[in-house]
Formats: structure tokens, sequence, C-alpha cells
């Protein structure tokens, strides 16, 4: 009985400390939160880079704008209004060309950060519930204890086994002693006969 309340403190402080460890354990609710909080930062960074891919592009068309004039100014003499219209077009179509290429890549980017927040959230279906974790645990210790219990009770058979099957091999002390006591008192006894026989 004292083994059994033994193995069931050790299981309750190795279930207390299952529980303790549990407590530093994000819940599902932390995970989402944290989840939505990360979503949330980088939607708003793709909003800040947008907006300054924005004022990039307003501050490049004011400096075209500023650069047209300029060149009109110097060229109106010299180029016609068709070269001219063709220069303004090439220098459009460039700036276009940056700004697809620019945009194409934020929405890849986009795509990508969708595509691993859904890799998340899946990652998070395909873990176990708390319910499922603690269950294992609990039967893992369960059988652990089982085992232990019934390798302890047959160490415990084996040696009363051996404890008996020395104590029947071997003579008391007692026993022993009155046989050493023997011998040495045969041999004292011989010992003094050959003495007196010598001396006689």
């Amino acid at each position: 009985h004292a083994q059994f309340a033994a193995a069931h403190g050790k299981h309750a402080k190795e279930l207390e400390r299952l529980q303790e460890l549990h407590k530093h354990h994000a819940t599902l609710g932390e995970r989402m939160k944290y989840l939505e909080r990360l979503l949330g930062d980088s939607a708003d960074k793709h909003a800040q880079e947008l907006a300054a891919l924005k004022a990039s592009h307003a501050k490049f068309a004011d400096a075209h704008s500023r650069l047209s004039k300029d060149l009109s100014s110097a060229f109106g003499h010299h180029a016609s209004v068709g070269e001219r219209l063709e220069y303004l077009e090439r220098m459009l179509g460039d700036s276009a060309d940056k700004h697809s290429a620019e945009l194409q890549a934020l929405k890849a980017a986009h795509d990508r950060h969708r595509d691993e927040t859904a890799k998340m959230a899946k990652a998070s279906d395909a873990h176990a519930t708390l319910e499922q974790r603690i269950g294992f645990l609990e039967k893992t210790i369960g059988d652990s204890a089982d085992k232990h219990a019934k390798e302890l009770q047959s160490v415990r058979d084996a040696h009363g086994k051996h404890a008996k099957d020395v104590e029947s091999r071997h003579a008391s002390v007692e026993e022993r002693m009155a046989y050493v006591e023997k011998l040495l008192g045969d041999s004292a006894d011989h010992h003094a006969k050959e003495l007196k026989a010598l001396k006689a």
C-alpha cells in the first residue's frame, strides 16, 4: 500500500509539473492575437511602402514636369513639336514601366505573405489539442508507472527467493562458531597429548 501511495505522490508531482509547464504555453487565443498582430504589422508595412512609392512617384512627376519645362524652353527653338512629344512619351513610358515593375514586385511580396500566413494557419490546425496532448502524457506516465511497479515486484520476488536460497545453503553464525571451536578444541587436545608424550 505504501508503494502505491508513493507512486501516486510521484505521479501527482509530475502532473503538477506538467500543469506548471502548461501555464507557460501560449493559449490558442494568444497565438491568434500574435498572428493577427503579425498580419497587421505586415499590412501596415506594405501600406507604408505603397505610400512611400506614391510619394516617390509624385516627386518624380514633379521633377519630370520641371525638366520638361526646362527642355521645352531649351529645345523650343531647335526641336519640333513632334520631337518634343516623342521625348516626353519616352520619358513617361520609362517612368510608367519602372512603376509598373515596382507595383508587380509589391503584389508578389503580398502574395507570398498571404501564402505564408495560410501555411501558418494550416500548421497550427495540424497541432494536437491540449486535451489530446495531456491525454497522451497521462497515458505514457500511467503505462510507465505500471511497468515500473511490475518490474519492482519482480525484483522483490527474485530477491526474496535468493535470500531463502542463501539462508538454506549457509549454516547459521552459531553453527559455524561451534564448528570452529570444536576444531580448535580438538586440535588443542591433540597438541597437548603430543606434548605430554614427548615430555614422557
